[in-house]
């Protein structure tokens, strides 16, 4: 479907995952499908999800691309709202969000094989405990694992 993740038809899914605690990714990024608008993952369409359900906690899957300030904002402004890194290199984002990022490995979309890019996660220039949360922490706790 080409509905933005705001789209009203999808509240009674988003109330339902609030309602049982269960986190729902989002995909947050350009589409390069040619049958449907580039913008339709846009982080603009989480903020009006976050703003509608404070309680639900959202990824926004892929990092926002090529949006990545706009969806930092967001980050930063939503306390339940994460991203993930997906389909993107880590040595792009900061540790401004580090509580906030949960770390996705998309080999086959960035072109590197996954050793490469777990290499790149650990040489980043953030410490230790930030890499920790980047790693795991931080999706253990999203997920109720920690």
């Amino acid at each position: 479907d080409c509905l933005p993740a705001s789209d009203r038809r999808y509240y009674p899914l988003y109330a339902k995952a609030a309602e049982l605690g269960i986190p729902v990714r989002i995909y947050a990024s350009m589409n390069y499908a040619t049958d449907r608008p580039y913008d339709l993952g846009h982080p603009r369409h989480l903020d009006q999800v976050a703003m509608d359900f404070p309680e639900l906690t959202i990824i926004g899957g892929l990092g926002g691309w090529p949006w990545v300030n706009e969806m930092v904002a967001l980050v930063r402004r939503h306390p339940n709202l994460h991203v993930d890194t997906s389909a993107h290199r880590a040595k792009y984002l900061g540790q401004l969000i580090q509580d906030k990022v949960l770390i996705g490995i998309s080999a086959g979309l960035v072109g590197q094989p996954y050793e490469t890019l777990i290499q790149e996660y650990l040489t980043l220039p953030l410490k230790d405990s930030v890499k920790e949360k980047w790693l795991y922490r931080n999706a253990a706790r999203i997920f109720g694992l920690a």
